[in-house]
């Protein structure tokens, strides 16, 4: 559940991503390294600073992502504490190429997306690096992670 007056903070990225398997998966680590982009960027937007990732409560991986796939990664704040901020991940395939045609050059749009990849976890900002934070969260409710 988001916190009221949270709705507006979410961050997208949209990458293609690439795989050094020889079935061309791509690794699990590459999806948690764009869940903290993505993360990065929702931090940048509320707070003006990256601050730092201390746990992911929750990763499930629902279904492969493979080599040449574009993935959107979705960052929402979902609570805020004094310093801790909650948010939620989600990767969903938007193109892929594997296995698409008959030519490597082949690719299609996916409708509806795959989602291959889902988390919650908490980042925190440390309060002499808050910025930009809202004045409305600024020494926020406290959250069960704090």
């Amino acid at each position: 559940m988001v916190e009221t007056g949270l709705e507006r903070y979410v961050a997208e990225i949209e990458v293609r991503v690439d795989s050094h398997y020889s079935d061309g998966v791509v690794s699990l680590g590459t999806i948690v390294e764009l869940f903290g982009m993505a993360g990065t960027k929702l931090a940048y937007m509320f707070d003006g600073d990256g601050g730092l990732m201390r746990a992911f409560d929750d990763v499930e991986f629902l279904a492969a992502v493979y080599h040449g796939d574009f993935v959107r990664v979705t960052a929402r704040m979902l609570g805020v504490g004094n310093t801790s901020r909650r948010r939620s991940y989600e990767a969903v395939v938007v193109a892929r190429n594997f296995g698409v045609g008959s030519e490597k050059t082949h690719g299609e749009l996916l409708d509806p997306p795959i989602l291959a990849a889902r988390a919650t976890g908490t980042a925190v900002t440390k309060l002499d690096r808050q910025r930009l934070t809202p004045a409305a969260f600024r020494g926020g409710p406290r959250t069960e992670a704090e």
